[in-house]
């Protein structure tokens, strides 16, 4: 590595040349050299960016130490290829932005050398940016599976498991999810039918079946048998790639029809068979994946508390469950896959402590005063 100046006329340059040797193969060299530099500051300046360029070079060449945003540069690669299984491109694009968002700093650090302490400044960074819980354990479980990608496949050497394995994230307040009570609902639902809102049959066939935005999207025809009053959930829109493709589980469902959903299904029949095959009414703002912003405005027009899209099966479910149906059928027909979602239903609708107390008859229903009863309120006598 030199500095040295030189002439050309009556003007004087800087060149810098800057060489490193692979540590693997003695024979290998990656140089490189840059002229006519104006000063000797501005070939100060230029020595350090070759220095860092060739180090990663070299690196690259001698598969050690890559650094972080390599790793995630090729895990990215991986994922477009669609190498990685269960990854939805969606899903994926989601981990990429929250990867280049929070790991900037490792970004030229080889990721074999990432700490637990950079690691633990991380969480600390998160937990200053009021992050909720949910969101810090998502970074962290977003970055042990592209990390530990690495070490599978070979990119990252030498080390084992990834530096966030293990730190604990406290966690924290619970707070029950808002969804819409039964009152709620028949209020929401008469309003939206009385204007006539574009949403009206969206809104209704969500709380009426439990379907994801997706699957409510790419809902068609063929999938409703009125005969065997059953819908085939086998397909689920994606607003991203605007392409259907399997569901978020990535398996088919039944879900019966009842007597409301089945006129619903009659009406959409007779206004809607211009919907290019579809069932549900179709619209700009759904298409690009913005359903949760025409439920709120409309909530709030009506002077209702503003519940997400995603609520409206969470309402399906807890008043699936109020009304006594069990907690594995709710989960069959909505197609959920963790017991843990069904809890939370479970807590919101009140149905695993139902009854409960009721043993805890310890309050008299009647009170009868003797005439040898003495007010305490009463005034006079003597106190001690």
């Amino acid at each position: 590595m030199a500095i040295t100046s030189y002439n050309e006329g009556e003007h004087k340059f800087w060149k810098v040349y800057v060489h490193y040797r692979s540590s693997t193969v003695k024979t290998k060299r990656f140089q490189k050299t840059i002229f006519k530099l104006k000063s000797e500051k501005e070939a100060l300046k230029e020595e350090k960016k070759l220095i860092k360029e060739l180090t990663r070079k070299v690196q690259i060449f001698d598969g050690l130490g890559l650094p972080w945003n390599t790793i995630v540069s090729l895990w990215w690669q991986e994922v477009q290829a669609g190498y990685l299984g269960n990854v939805s491109i969606r899903s994926a694009e989601g981990y990429l932005s929250i990867i280049n968002k929070w790991t900037q700093d490792w970004n030229e650090i080889p990721a074999s050398e990432i700490s637990r302490a950079d690691a633990r400044k991380l969480l600390i960074e998160l937990e200053k940016a009021n992050l909720s819980k949910a969101y810090q354990k998502k970074v962290k479980n977003i970055i042990n599976k592209v990390y530990e990608w690495g070490i599978e496949f070979g990119y990252i050497k030498d080390v084992k498991v990834s530096p966030m394995k293990g730190l604990f994230i406290s966690k924290g307040e619970q707070r029950p999810p808002e969804i819409l009570g039964l009152e709620e609902i028949k209020r929401f639902l008469t309003a939206a039918k009385a204007v006539g809102h574009h949403w009206y049959p969206i809104w209704t066939f969500a709380i009426l079946t439990g379907m994801r935005s997706g699957e409510l999207h790419a809902l068609s025809w063929d999938q409703i048998d009125l005969e065997k009053d059953v819908i085939l959930v086998d397909r689920s829109y994606e607003s991203n790639s605007r392409t259907t493709g399997s569901t978020k589980g990535r398996y088919w469902r039944t879900i019966p029809i009842n007597a409301s959903l089945r006129q619903l299904i009659i009406e959409l029949k007779t206004i809607n068979e211009s919907c290019e095959g579809y069932v549900l009414p179709r619209s700009n703002d759904w298409d690009c994946g913005d359903q949760a912003r025409p439920l709120r405005n409309f909530l709030k027009s009506i002077n209702m508390k503003s519940v997400k899209f995603h609520a409206l099966r969470a309402c399906f479910a807890t008043q699936m469950l109020a009304n006594g149906v069990a907690a594995p059928v709710v989960m069959k027909i909505g197609g959920w896959k963790k017991s843990s979602t069904m809890d939370i239903y479970l807590r919101l609708a009140g149905v695993d402590t139902k009854g409960a107390t009721d043993c805890l008859e310890f309050v008299p229903s009647s009170i009868t005063f003797g005439d040898n009863v003495v007010s305490i309120n009463k005034s006079g006598g003597n106190h001690e």
